[in-house]
């Protein structure tokens, strides 16, 4: 179990980095144009490498999360499962996205399918999840660090215009950082001498 939270803090956190350098790398690289076409493929391929390793990251934190939950009501697995299957769409997303962008220059429209289904699945999932576990023995700040991820994923998807689509993309990304954080420092907490160890909620 300790293994386990330290395994999913440390995913979470690098997750939340590593989608925001990959996804909003675009602005200081500027290696696709708003039709899509790519104009520097190094760039692109570099970016969407680091979002697609931050996805599977992102997959690896939630599994962890519900394994270690103690929280197993209805809407507590409900919103674990969404999550997870979230997390693979994007995961998705990412490698189709690679593909076809190396491949022909230009991200296949497809690829957005999985994009929009796992930005779904992480707005409802983590929203449902984080109000389950509020009165559960969690980690402080977990519940609130996933239900602002889902809110922001919520925006992501009902204001799509610049800038306010990139800044609630942003925020999501950040919060499960911020959830990974929250993990490592209550497992310190609870493991320092005098300290018995606790599990998430």
């Amino acid at each position: 179990m300790v293994k386990r939270i330290e395994t999913t803090g440390r995913a979470a956190v690098a997750s939340g980095l590593l989608m925001t350098a990959g996804v909003e790398g675009e602005w200081l690289l500027d290696s696709q144009r708003d039709s899509g076409t790519i104009t520097s493929t190094p760039g692109f391929a570099l970016l969407v490498t680091l979002g697609t390793v931050g996805f599977a990251l992102l997959f690896v934190a939630v599994r962890g999360l519900r394994k270690a939950s103690l929280r197993r009501t209805r809407p507590a697995r409900t919103g674990a499962l969404l999550s997870l299957a979230g997390a693979g769409c994007l995961g998705a997303f990412g490698l189709i996205s690679l593909g076809s962008g190396v491949g022909s220059g230009s991200v296949a429209e497809v690829a957005f399918v999985p994009f929009v289904l796992g930005m779904l699945l992480l707005a409802i999932g983590p929203v449902t999840w984080g109000l389950s576990l509020r009165r559960a023995d969690a980690a402080p700040g977990v519940w609130q660090a996933l239900l602002l991820s889902g809110l922001a994923a919520f925006g992501l998807l009902a204001i799509p215009v610049d800038p306010w689509h990139d800044v609630s993309m942003v925020v999501m990304f950040v919060c499960w950082s911020g959830l990974g954080w929250c993990l490592l420092r209550d497992h310190a907490r609870q493991n320092a001498p005098g300290r018995s160890e606790q599990r998430v909620g």
